[in-house]
């Protein structure tokens, strides 16, 4: 079994995590699931094309008489409309009708009486279909998670029919600690604190994934690539569980870069901003659901500012590398970011625009301070 695809989402009671679940429907079965599953595709595909062809805002389409899939169906192209345009309205791409809709269903979850299966999965409507849990939702159920009856039925990229279910967590309170580890997130270092933890490269990972899509596009096997992502989200899955666990032990509290910042990042380099906000929504969620405190930061000229003396100049940073113009302090870049979040959540990092001001009289009261007979 597959490690289970998991999301968080922060609701009212609590945070949500879902699992994916093998089904294991016998032949009779499995072709009502599938034929049901087009049924509501092929009224999903024609209301979301009737809608883009109006482009009206508001929607006009009845399903009055036409039977329980088309409901469905019209529900969750409501949801898919709504989300395009959302996202066209904060990237300024435009939002055209989509090529491929999803071949999903809903439907509920009950836990099994026998050992041959864990659960039941009942389609709305349709038939129950046996599913066999795993490591990962036991393991979720034992830290305190409560199940919830609610499920998609869907189709992998195998063709087999698989079920999301969802497991709430309550959330713990959290407060501000006032001690603080600043995460900067690169490529050349996956991660850095302001603690001095330095993690492992993502460009081995990066590198290894696009070898072995060459090869396999060599040997003509197109339907095994591979994203390049896939391997850097694992290992930043599994700082991010890291991190957490060490500000739980330490009583801290961890401070991230801004989504919004993030958000609005061009993408350039290797890793763009998607790594960042993969490791902050990771590490936002597994913080919500233990614990700890997470402040997120404007992260503008955390690499560039200089933490001796103040001085901020694009031209103090050269790739990973460093050195003050002013002052002539040397640090690796993303070590000085994660220390240059922490000291902004203190309240003590210099404002951007008065870095060279601030510079200026830092060095006028070292040296009004200074012991007679120093040089100035």
């Amino acid at each position: 079994m597959k490690t289970p695809t998991s999301e968080a989402a922060s609701t009212h009671g609590g945070a949500v995590r879902s699992y994916t679940l093998r089904l294991y429907p016998n032949p009779g079965k499995a072709k009502e699931a599938f034929g049901i599953l087009l049924e509501q595709r092929a009224w999903l595909y024609e209301f979301v094309r009737q809608h883009m062809a109006t482009g009206e805002e508001t929607w006009t389409t009845s399903t009055e008489g036409l039977g329980w899939a088309a409901n469905r169906a019209l529900r969750r192209a409501r949801a898919i409309v709504k989300a395009g345009r959302s996202s066209s309205i904060a990237t300024g791409n435009q939002f055209n009708e989509p090529r491929c809709l999803p071949l999903m269903g809903d439907g509920t979850v009950e836990p099994s009486a026998t050992l041959t299966f864990g659960y039941w999965v009942k389609m709305t409507p349709g038939p129950r279909l046996p599913a066999k849990s795993h490591q990962g939702l036991n393991k979720a159920l034992r830290a305190g998670g409560t199940l919830m009856n609610t499920a998609e039925i869907a189709v992998d990229r195998k063709g087999r029919l698989s079920a999301r279910v969802f497991v709430r967590f309550a959330i713990p309170e959290t407060r501000d600690t006032g001690d603080y580890i600043g995460v900067d997130v690169g490529v050349n270092h996956g991660l850095y604190t302001s603690e001095g933890y330095q993690g492992k490269s993502l460009r081995p990972l990066l590198d290894k994934t696009k070898a072995k899509n060459a090869e396999r596009r060599r040997q003509g096997h197109v339907h095994k690539l591979q994203s390049r992502r896939s391997a850097c989200k694992q290992f930043l899955d599994r700082e991010a569980k890291r991190l957490v666990a060490s500000a739980k032990r330490g009583n801290k509290t961890l401070v991230m870069e801004s989504s919004k910042a993030l958000g609005n990042l061009k993408i350039t380099g290797s890793i763009g901003a998607w790594a960042r906000q993969h490791l902050g929504c990771r590490v936002s969620y597994l913080a919500e659901i233990t614990g700890v405190a997470v402040r997120e930061e404007w992260p503008a000229y955390t690499s560039t500012t200089c933490e001796v003396c103040g001085f901020s100049h694009k031209k103090n940073r050269c790739g990973t590398e460093f050195v003050c113009r002013q002052c002539g302090a040397i640090a690796h870049a993303d070590a000085l970011a994660a220390r240059n979040l922490a000291r902004r959540a203190r309240g003590v990092f210099p404002m951007a625009g008065k870095n060279i001001k601030a510079a200026q009289q830092t060095r006028e009261s070292r040296l009004t301070l200074a012991p007679q007979g120093e040089g100035a």
